[in-house]
């Protein structure tokens, strides 16, 4: 049966009218296809100022894992310092877009303090979308020699004037732990946004030390420090020693009660969460999954590898489903001992 003109019409036009209109059913099927990351910008919030171990490892990860997320975005650094990471926890949680374009890169501790009933949390760590871990190294707590504090016998005899990062963070946290396991006389004093800003108090002598801060931190940012022995190292937070630090002790050494363990046991746990990175829970499952690839490509990246051993930092991965893991067993310690550390910290 013969087709009449209009039908030959019909399909022709419809065909021509579709490679013609923007909204044709190529262009749509072009931009379904489209890579989401393409021609967009990943921020990685750190809640500290520039200069220190988040800072460097967050745009040491920044420089590298852009090629393994599809659309390859360009990734950025943000500083956004204020009250120890919480400032910047909250933000990503619950202000900055959902969409898997930001990501936090926080304190190691933010999960512990919200879970020992911190104030001014507005985050929920059992609900962070792990991303993963690049690092993770003990904390150590360390003195200007010149102070005349070079073990915690000696700061158990005089005041020692630690540098402060906000409630939240380790150059805090520690300070407070060994005062009341261990009868030192630390005593903080805030208002320094993060490692790089306390280790200038500590060369202009308005400190006499630090209470908190990892010890790759510390090689990367100062070696000259530790070469030429300006400083003390007093302890160090972490499940193992590190192998360069194998004459200091560990705070679980020097506790000797059940319930002093069982407390270093909670304030050591933040050290396995280490350099970590998480996005908001309302990201889209997909965006979560290929965050995830990206970052576990980027962990075996010669580039970032090579870059890493340049700069003295430790690369120590987690996958996101591991620190996922880690923070939901955290929540089976007993509630009287979590009530003990909060009281200790402040909290």
């Amino acid at each position: 049966m013969r087709r009449s003109a209009y039908q030959n019409f019909v399909p022709v036009a419809a065909l021509a009218i579709a490679f013609c209109l923007p909204g044709s059913v190529e262009t749509v099927r072009a931009q379904e296809s489209a890579p989401f990351y393409a021609g967009k910008n990943v921020s990685i919030i750190v809640g500290f100022g520039p200069g220190g171990g988040y800072d460097l490892y967050a745009r040491l990860l920044a420089r590298h894992m852009d090629k393994y997320l599809p659309g390859h975005p360009k990734m950025i650094v943000q500083n956004m310092a204020g009250a120890g990471g919480v400032t910047a926890a909250n933000h990503v949680f619950t202000a900055a877009s959902k969409d898997g374009t930001v990501i936090a890169g926080v304190n190691q501790g933010a999960a512990m303090y919200q879970q020992l009933g911190g104030k001014g949390t507005q985050y929920d760590p059992t609900k962070f979308r792990w991303i993963g871990r690049i690092g993770s190294s003990n904390n150590v707590m360390y003195t200007w020699n010149a102070s005349g504090i070079r073990s915690l016998e000696d700061a158990k005899k005089r005041e020692v004037v630690m540098a402060g990062s906000g409630i939240i963070s380790d150059a805090n946290i520690y300070p407070n732990v060994f005062n009341a396991l261990l009868g030192t006389k630390f005593k903080i004093v805030n208002g320094y946004t993060g490692t790089n800003e306390s280790n200038l108090a500590l060369e202009r002598r308005e400190v006499d030390g630090r209470g908190g801060g990892s010890y790759s931190s510390l090689q990367s940012t100062r070696p000259q420090w530790l070469a030429d022995g300006l400083v003390s190292i007093l302890a160090q937070i972490g499940f193992e020693k590190e192998p360069d630090l194998q004459n200091v002790p560990r705070l679980m050494d020097l506790v000797s009660s059940e319930a002093e363990k069982q407390i270093a046991l909670v304030v050591t746990l933040p050290v396995e969460i280490g350099y970590n990175y998480w996005v908001a829970p309302d990201v889209p499952n997909m965006r979560v999954a290929e965050l995830r690839k990206a970052f576990d490509a980027a962990m075996k990246d010669q580039g970032l590898l090579s870059e890493a051993k340049t700069m003295a930092l430790d690369i120590r991965p987690k996958t996101g489903a591991e620190l996922e893991e880690m923070v939901s067993r955290s929540a089976g310690i007993p509630k009287d001992i979590l009530k003990r550390t909060a009281e200790i910290l402040g909290w």
